[in-house]
Parts: structure tokens; sequence; C-alpha cells
């Protein structure tokens, strides 16, 4: 404690306590004191002789001036050794303590050796000083209070280099703010409903302050990545050891680590404030927290979790973050948003996800996380988004998700889940768009999927072990823009049923082993624009009925086993641009009426049994318009204007 510190004593009243004195100043000074400061070195100039030849009166006037003189110079030591560095360090700190009795003067000075009179986990290359150090009482002070509520873990806190002890030292040394904590038996600080008490406050700039050095400390950046392979979507990996200081930088920091109130600070917004709505230079409720595509790189302190109660919102997606999600996220229990895509999180997604019972949206795709979906997401009612597609998510979907009634999103493509799909799948009535591509499923396709009259989207394809034929029922999904069944093991005819799917834009069914023609009601899919069956076993002519798809603009029905001659309704689909019915077994003559298809770009009709000659009005479409690409077999087709295919 300094001379100005303790119980309010200036430093002219300490002195005087300190060395005895009364009020009225007049020295009291203790006789050890005094021998060590009128010792008067060997002269002959003071001898006893002299001494003894001075009138008494006079005597007494110049003891009077020598202990003057002396108490001078031992207040002028004592000030030299508060205020002079020690071997060119930081500055002692002196401990004065304050008693009725003699002086015990405690000089902490910086040495090589251990500091006994301050803590272990207090960084031992810096000392506090009177003016502008560490306070150590309100650093414990604090440093407690997060303990207690659960904000750090004690070994953070007490570890110099960590994150967390730099944040609370800037919190009780740097930031003018300079929040502090009030007892907390104190019933007079209540707090109106829309004001914040400072003891949240803190804690939320706290946080802000560790993920700050967290992401910002080159050497915690790179310890923190050196066991991740870090990637992303944007680049080719890189080493952590080769990072640098620049490489780091946060794209956008406007008023972190500021004065500012932290409703100021980039990303943050606060929640409305009565008066001063949520944007204003104060400390309030954090709503949101929107630090996306900014650079960031290294771990997400579980600080971010612990430490805002209120917060709706924390998108940090785009950034180069790592290692696992902390089981703590559960304590965000008003989350309604959590954004986590494009970063390089690992592990596994912990169960405490489940708690977030407020949660509307939850995307953690394009990471690395591993192990099973938690079972605790079936009991999140809430849910409307939920996507973790580009992960390395295995074993079973738990089939309570199909309780999810508010559900409209749900993306678990490109993972490796395994086992069937669930048939409670068809109790997600809210359903828009489900996607559940390039994973491992096996068994069928659950007719189940039927009851989501709602469905826009439905991406099954690339699950290879998936057999069995294409559910009649999906012919009930009238809102159904989208299907995708590709690349799978389906067999069976196609069902006539989605010639129902009037708007229908979107259809890929090739690489199966689907069998039987092409149903005539599929005339009706009026919006399809794409529909793709290459790579199948179907027979057949192509139907008259194809007339109907006025909107198609790419066919592809190559490598099956389609006969019969080419429909010259196919010059009523205008829109066409890329016609591929290679390898099949069509026959007679090409129709002239193909040269109606000025929008032509590519068609394909070599590998089958056409014969004759290529129609000019086609052959005109390379000349006047946009077909670059048109091949046929030349010694069956005679054509002036194909790419011969040998």
């Amino acid at each position: 404690m300094s001379p100005t510190d303790g119980d309010g004593l200036n430093g002219q009243a300490s002195a005087q306590r300190a060395f005895g004195m009364d009020s009225a100043g007049l020295a009291s000074v203790p006789s050890s004191i005094m021998a060590e400061a009128y010792a008067v070195p060997d002269s002959p100039v003071f001898t006893a002789s002299i001494v003894e030849i001075i009138p008494w009166y006079k005597q007494k006037r110049y003891v009077c001036i020598f202990l003057m003189i002396a108490m001078i110079m031992l207040i002028g030591v004592v000030a030299a050794a508060v205020r002079l560095p020690v071997g060119g360090k930081q500055p002692s700190i002196v401990y004065v303590n304050v008693t009725d009795g003699p002086t015990e003067t405690v000089l902490d000075n910086v040495t090589d050796g251990p500091t006994e009179s301050l803590p272990a986990w207090i960084d031992g290359n810096y000392q506090a000083t009177a003016g502008n150090g560490l306070d150590l009482a309100k650093f414990n002070r604090i440093k407690d209070r997060i303990l207690e509520r659960g904000i750090s873990h004690v070994a953070t806190l007490e570890s110099p280099i960590s994150p967390q002890y730099k944040a609370l030292r800037w919190i009780v040394r740097d930031d003018k703010r300079q929040f502090d904590l009030t007892t907390q038996d104190d019933e007079s600080n209540t707090i109106a409903e829309n004001e914040i008490d400072d003891e949240r406050a803190l804690f939320q700039r706290y946080a802000l302050a560790v993920l700050w050095h967290q992401t910002n400390d080159l050497q915690v950046v790179r310890e923190s990545l050196s066991g991740e392979e870090i990637a992303n979507v944007f680049d080719e990996g890189y080493t952590p050891v080769a990072l640098t200081k620049e490489d780091i930088e946060w794209n956008q920091s406007t008023n972190w680590m500021s004065e500012k109130g932290l409703c100021l600070w980039h990303g943050v917004t606060c929640h409305p404030h009565e008066q001063l709505g949520e944007k204003f230079d104060g400390d309030f409720y954090v709503a949101i927290l929107n630090i996306t595509s900014n650079n960031i790189h290294g771990i997400l302190p579980r600080e971010v979790y612990t430490a805002f109660n209120r917060m709706v919102a924390l998108d940090v997606s785009k950034n180069r973050f790592a290692g696992p999600i902390a089981g703590d996220i559960g304590m965000l229990s008003e989350l309604q948003d959590l954004l986590l895509f494009e970063n390089g999180f690992s592990g596994n997604i912990p169960q405490e996800i489940g708690q977030l019972s407020n949660l509307f949206n939850l995307y953690l795709n394009d990471n690395k996380f591993m192990g099973q979906l938690p079972s605790q997401l079936g009991t999140m009612w809430k849910l409307r988004g939920v996507s973790m597609f580009n992960n390395s998510l295995d074993g079973r979907v738990p089939p309570g998700l199909g309780n999810l009634k508010n559900l409209i999103a749900l993306y678990l493509d490109t993972n490796k889940f395994t086992g069937q799909i669930p048939k409670s799948f068809g109790g997600m009535t809210g359903m828009i768009d489900l996607r559940l591509r390039q994973n491992d499923f096996s068994g069928s396709v659950p007719s189940e999927l039927g009851e989501l009259k709602q469905l826009e989207t439905l991406y099954l394809d690339t699950n290879p072990r998936i057999k069995g034929s294409i559910p009649s029922e999906l012919g009930g999904l009238v809102k159904l823009s989208e299907l995708h069944l590709y690349q799978m093991n389906l067999n069976g005819k196609l069902p006539s049923e989605l010639g129902l799917l009037e708007g229908l834009v979107y259809l890929y069914l090739d690489s199966n082993e689907l069998t039987g023609n092409i149903p005539e009601e599929w005339g009706g899919m009026r919006d399809l624009e794409e529909l793709f069956l290459t790579g199948n076993n179907l027979v057949g002519p192509l139907p008259q009925t194809i007339r109907g798809m006025k909107n198609l603009k790419t066919l592809r029905a190559a490598d099956n086993d389609l006969a019969g001659p080419l429909p010259a309704d196919l010059s009523k689909l205008m829109k066409l641009e890329y016609v591929y019915l290679d390898n099949n077994d069509f026959s007679g003559a090409i129709p002239t009426e193909l040269g109606l298809l000025k929008k032509l770009k590519t068609m394909h009709l070599h590998s089958s049994k056409l014969t004759g000659e290529m129609p000019q009005e086609v052959c005109s479409l390379k000349t006047e318009y946009l077909l670059q690409d048109l091949r046929v077999d030349c010694d069956e087709v005679a054509c002036t204007c194909c790419t011969c295919d040998e």
C-alpha cells in the first residue's frame, strides 16, 4: 500500500504515524531510528570537546537543527526508494504498515528471485506502481467474482500468458471506463429494468477482451492452431507456425479495446435502450455479436458463451476459428441464431446445445465436426433452420428430429451418416427444404416423405446404398420444385404420379437402375427446366406429351435403351438449349422441325440407329443461331455441319 492508499490518510499524515509524531508534528522518534539517523562520522571537526564548550542554550538549538536535517535526509531516502527504479526495472512497491508502534517497511524490490509479497499467478515481469499500476485488490476482487459466476476457469486466470489474464489486466489497469464491483450484500444497489449493473457490463467487456487477446496474440493463435489442419472453402490450407501478425489482423475492429461503450464496438449490437436506442456510447446488454468475414484466427473462447446472458444472435461465420465448441454454449439461454459456418471448428457437437430452447437457426456447415448428432436436437421445438452440411458427422440420424414440426430447412448433406432415413421425418410437416445428399444412408426412400406437403426441395442423391423404387407418394408434394434422386441404386418404374408436380423445375434421376417407359403423364410438368434420366435402363419412345414441358431447357436421357423415332414434338420446346439422347436405340430420320430450336447450343444424337441426312434447317442453327456442338454417327447420317462420333 502506498502512502496515499489505505485508510484515506494523506502522505503527510501517513508519515507522521509512521514515524511516531504527535498531532503537532513534534518528533517522538524511537531510539533505534534516532541512533541510525543521527550517526555522525568520525571527523576532526566533530569532537566531544567542541560540543562541550558550546553553551547549553546553543546546544539545544543545534540539536534541533541536526534533528531537522536528519529527518529531511531520512524522508529523502524513503522517497527515493518509492520513486526510483531498482536495477533498471519497474518501480518497487513500498508497503507501509500504519501502526502505533515501530514502522515495518517492506520493500518489494524486483529481483530474479521469488516474489513472496505477490500472488504466484501474477505476472512476475510486471510490478504495479502506486500511480498507474495494477490495483491488486481490485484485480483479485474481480477475478474472484468471475470465477464465482463461472465466466472463466481458474486455470486460465492464473496463467499470466493466457488471454483471460490479459483481458482482466486490461479491465483493471487500462480500460478507461474502470468498471468495478459493488458488494453483493448492498441492498441499495437496485437495478432499473432499463439499466445494466456494473457486474454484467464488466463481464461483457471482459469476455470481448478475452476474445480479442485470444485471436490477436500471435503466440496464442499459433499454439491454439498447432494441432489443426486449417483450411476453408476460400483457399488452400496453411501452416499455423508460419502465421505473422499481419496474417491475423481483423478486417474490422472499430472501437475494440477502446474507452468506447461496447455498444459501439464493431459487430456488437445492444438491446435497444429506452432512451438511447441500440447504438449508443455505453455498455448495455449485448443482443448480437456479428463478426462474420473478419479474418479471425484461433479458438472461440468459452467466455463468449458464459458472459452474455441476453444474447440472441451469435454470428462468427466465414472466419478461421478452430477447435471444439465448449459445452458452456448451453448457457446462452436466450440465443435464437447460432451461426458458426465456414470455419474450422472440430470435435463433437456438444449435447449442451440442446439447452438452447429458444434457438431458431443452427448453422454449423462447412466445418470439421465429427461424431453423432446430439439426440437433444429433437427437443428444440422452435428450430426453423438446421444446416450441418460439409462436415464429418456419422452414425444414425436421431429419429427425434421428426418431432420438429416448425423446422423448415434441414441440411445434413455431405457427411457420413449411416442407417435408414428415419420414417419419422414425415412428421416435420413444416419442412420446405430437406437435403440429405452425399452420405451413406441405406434402405429405401421412406414413403412418409410424401406427408411433407410444404416441401419445395428434396435432395437425397449420392447415397448409393439406398435401393428400392421411387415412392408414388412423392407425387403429392405439389409445391416441390427440386427433386434430386441421382447416383443412388433405385430401381423399378418411373412413377406416373410425378406428372402431377406442375411446379417441378429440376428432376434429376440419372445414374440409377430405373426401368420401364417415360410416363406420358409427365407431360404435365409444365414448369420443368431440367430433366436428367441418363444412365438407367429406360425403354420405349420419348412420349409425344413431352411437348407439354414448355419451359424445358435441358434434356439428358443418354445411356438408356430408349427406342423409336425422335418425336417432331420436340420442336415445341422452344427453350431447349441442351439435348443429350446419345447411346440409345432411336431410329429413323432426324425431324426437320428441330431446326425451329433457335436457342439450341448442344445436341448429341450419336451412338444410335438414326439414319438419313441432317436437315439443312438444323445446320442453319450453327451459322445463324447458337448451336455449337452437333454430334451424330456420320456413317449413318450424312451431315456437313456435324462432329462425327468415332
